[in-house]
Order: C-alpha cells, then structure tokens, then sequence
C-alpha cells in the first residue's frame, strides 16, 4: 500500500468512525448526561484508575517474559516504557507510542528494533486471542443477544487463531538467529512461539489483564448508575476494543462508538451509556498521560533525541 493510500484509507476510516458516532449521539438528551454525570458516584472511579496502571503492569509483564531470556529488562522498567508509549499514544496520531517504545528498548536496554518489534506484535496476537477467549461465553451469559454479537465474536477469533498459527508456523521455519533480512529477524524475534512454559505465563499476564479491565468496566458502571450483570462488560469489552482499532488519537469516538454498540443492544439509556463512557476513557487516559509526561516530560514533548539515550 503506498503513502498515499494509506493516508485516504485512514482518512476514510476516521470518517466512517465520526459518522458512526453523530448517528448514536444526534439525538442525545445533553440534559440528561450533565444530570447523570454531577449526580455520578465518583469514589469508583479511584480503583478504576489504579486498575487502569494494572493493566499496564500486567502487559510490563507479558513483555519481560517475552523479551527473555535474550534480553533481561525488568518489569518495573518495562512497566515505566509502557506507560510512556501510552501517553505518546494519547498526543500523537497513528498511535507513535509504539515506535516511542521501541526506541526506549533500543537505545536504553541495546533491543534491536526487529527483536522489540517482533515481541510487541506477538504479545498483541496473544493478547487478542486471550480477549477473544475471555468475552466468548458472552452470547451464552447474556439471553437475547443479536446473532450478529456471536458471529463477529466468532469471525475476529478465526482471524485471530490464523494469524497466531502462521506467525508459530514462520518462527518454526527460521532459525533461532538468522542471519538474513530484517524480515527474518524479526519472525525469529517471536521466539517465545517456541516455549510453551513462556507462551503460557504471557497468556496468564494477559487474560489477567483482560479480567482487571473487567472490574473496571464495572466500577465505572456503577459510577453512573447502570446496573448490568457482568456478563454485560463482557459484551462492551469486546465491542471497544474492536473500534478502538480504528487508531484516532487517544482513541477518542472510536472508544464511544464501542461503548454504544453494545449498550444499544443492552438497552441502556444513551445518556447514561455516553457519561460512562467519557469517564472510562477519562480514567484510562488522564491519569496515564499525567504519568507518562512526569516520566519523560523531554522525550513526549520533543527535547530529547537518539543522542540523549
């Protein structure tokens, strides 16, 4: 895909995504979400955002497990990176935090990028089964659920599944080092597909993580007033993270169309369903933008360059 294709297909994306969110918001009651938000119990909102820091430790986690036993990068460093990727996330478009980590692992820790690069984007193939396997009971929990909700459950699964079984069937096929293009460097990289002991200590990391994102849906449920079963948090988890791949800057309306997607379905009322919504994006977001400019105020706001590292 060339430059300039890409940039028409991300415009188009963002177009549809905005789209999307004037037709569940045209004829919101803005009355009704001032009302719902001042009369929000805020004290959920506390384990909320240390949950969202949990999430990170966990991903911190997965990623140590990954990067071993060629690289030895603690957790709590690797937690302090993912924290700085988020918040570079948040002010930069296309979601630039990533590169922001890679360049950390790089020029910090001596992770050549194709090795960090292959980890992160194995730790997210794993991540999306583990999401898929935790919100698949979903359609089984929640009766009357749209046929719609267990197909796509089943489709994004399926894509799942075939990615993780070619890249564990490319990293089979090349050495442990290879000493080829940069392609083969960074397949080889994945080479936590080859430890099952591994493999299964990051999948624990991150369907952990997928659980602490569920008390946090709930917790800011109960902040505004709505009172779904668990199982509903499921449904909205799942519904999330699939337009938040829609890469808008700090996820903003890709979060919210998510979020009504599936309370629409669940026949929550859109006021209510828009109030959790800002404040669930706004426990994610603030606190760890706050983070991560305190911990790298210089690199996130363009001071500090590869000489500096």
């Amino acid at each position: 895909m060339t430059r300039r294709a890409g940039v028409a297909l991300r415009i188009a994306l963002l177009g549809a995504m905005a789209g999307l969110l004037w037709l569940f918001v045209r004829e919101l009651d803005w009355r009704q979400l001032g009302v719902t938000l001042r009369d929000a119990v805020w004290w959920p909102l506390v384990p909320a955002v240390a949950i969202a820091f949990g999430m990170l430790w966990c991903a911190a986690y997965g990623l140590r497990v990954m990067l071993a036993p060629r690289y030895e990068v603690s957790t709590r460093r690797l937690f302090r990176y993912t924290i700085v990727a988020y918040a570079a996330s948040v002010i930069t478009p296309a979601r630039a935090g990533e590169l922001v980590r890679l360049w950390l692992l790089k020029h910090r820790d001596g992770v050549p990028t194709a090795d960090a690069a292959a980890v992160v984007v194995a730790q997210k193939v794993v991540d999306g089964l583990m999401m898929i396997l935790f919100v698949a009971p979903a359609p089984l929990l929640i009766p009357g659920l749209p046929t719609w909700v267990g197909r796509a459950i089943a489709i994004v699964a399926g894509v799942a599944v075939v990615v993780f079984v070619g890249l564990a069937i490319a990293v089979s096929r090349v050495g442990v080092r290879p000493a080829g293009t940069w392609v083969a460097r960074f397949i080889a990289g994945m080479h936590v597909l080859r430890s099952p002991r591994r493999l299964v200590l990051v999948a624990g990391a991150q369907l952990l993580a997928w659980a602490i994102d569920l008390v946090m849906v709930a917790c800011v449920l109960h902040a505004v007033g709505i009172d779904l079963p668990v199982a509903a948090g499921l449904l909205i988890l799942f519904t999330l993270n699939l337009t938040i791949a829609v890469p808008t800057p700090a996820n903003l309306g890709s979060l919210e169309v998510g979020v009504f997607a599936a309370t629409r379905v669940l026949g929550v009322d859109d006021a209510k369903a828009l109030a959790f919504a800002l404040l669930y994006h706004a426990c994610l977001v603030v606190p760890i933008l706050v983070t991560g400019l305190l911990l790298e105020l210089r690199l996130l706001t363009g001071r500090s360059s590869v000489a500096d590292g």
